[in-house]
């Protein structure tokens, strides 16, 4: 995988954010790091991990004959544990995001209310009960999070499984698409890797409006503008980003891309 550098990094700002409050305007008592930022640093990891090993277990099925002699029953298994994994973690990932938000309204934008969670923040954007430049911030994320969210709860209310289908591409290598069986009905999904690209280059899109937005607001509520440093990712701490970028063809001009190998990779 690549090693990326990228101005838009939740964690960054948010961080920038807080050294510019408590060193140059000396807020007193301190401002503490935000239990969302805790809980969003902890996720990204966790989903970062997830990403990562389920690439290592695809790349292994994509380069398996599938004969019941040679096929790698356990990297099958680990790839549809990882797959559901990165579905549940996506979805936890996007009510921090939500969390994030709630906690600078709650501070400055009383009696505007922010829900903690992002289904709940993208029905009040239906409902217009959010100011304009919120909701528009948050409409294009509507199709792919309503989906994705449909999907997540069948997984965890609904007794769904994922299972993992092949085809054979142009070269006889494998294709790795992805179905859940309800009932007695198939319901095809797309190829994993295109269909988690899209997912996460759509989220880097949301954190690019996301952190555009707060530098509005930002300069209103506190008078200052975050610095966007250059932070540099390395290794399983940028998977979601190189998946958005790889499968999901996502762009930016503050983005940086060094291709090269991935060490740690098996």
């Amino acid at each position: 995988m690549a090693n990326i550098s990228h101005k838009n990094n939740l964690s960054g700002y948010i961080g920038n954010w807080l050294i510019v409050m408590n060193t140059v305007k000396k807020t007193q008592p301190p401002i503490r790091i935000p239990q969302e930022i805790i809980s969003y640093n902890d996720n990204i990891y966790d989903l970062s991990l997830m990403l990562w090993y389920l690439d290592n277990n695809l790349t292994v099925l994509e380069n398996t004959p599938i004969t019941p002699e040679k096929f790698d029953y356990m990297a099958y298994a680990q790839s549809r544990a990882f797959m559901k994994a990165c579905y549940l973690l996506l979805r936890i990932l996007l009510d921090d995001v939500s969390g994030v938000i709630k906690y600078f309204y709650d501070q400055n934008e009383h009696p505007i209310i922010v829900p903690k969670s992002f289904n709940e923040l993208l029905k009040k954007t239906d409902n217009q009960e959010l100011p304009n430049d919120l909701m528009k911030l948050l409409q294009p994320t509507k199709e792919w999070f309503r989906q994705m969210r449909d999907r997540r709860g069948d997984l965890e209310h609904n007794y769904e499984s994922l299972l993992i289908s092949f085809r054979q591409g142009k070269k006889d290598e494998n294709i790795l698409g992805h179905f859940s069986t309800k009932g007695h009905t198939t319901r095809e999904y797309e190829d994993i890797r295109q269909y988690f690209g899209f997912v996460l280059c759509e989220y880097q899109k949301l954190i690019d409006n996301l952190l555009d937005h707060f530098d509005s607001k930002f300069v209103k509520w506190y008078g200052v503008v975050p610095p966007r440093s250059m932070t540099t990712l390395f290794s399983i701490v940028d998977m979601p980003l190189c998946w958005a970028y790889k499968y999901g063809n996502y762009r930016h001009k503050d983005l940086q891309i060094t291709e090269g190998k991935d060490e740690n990779r098996t």
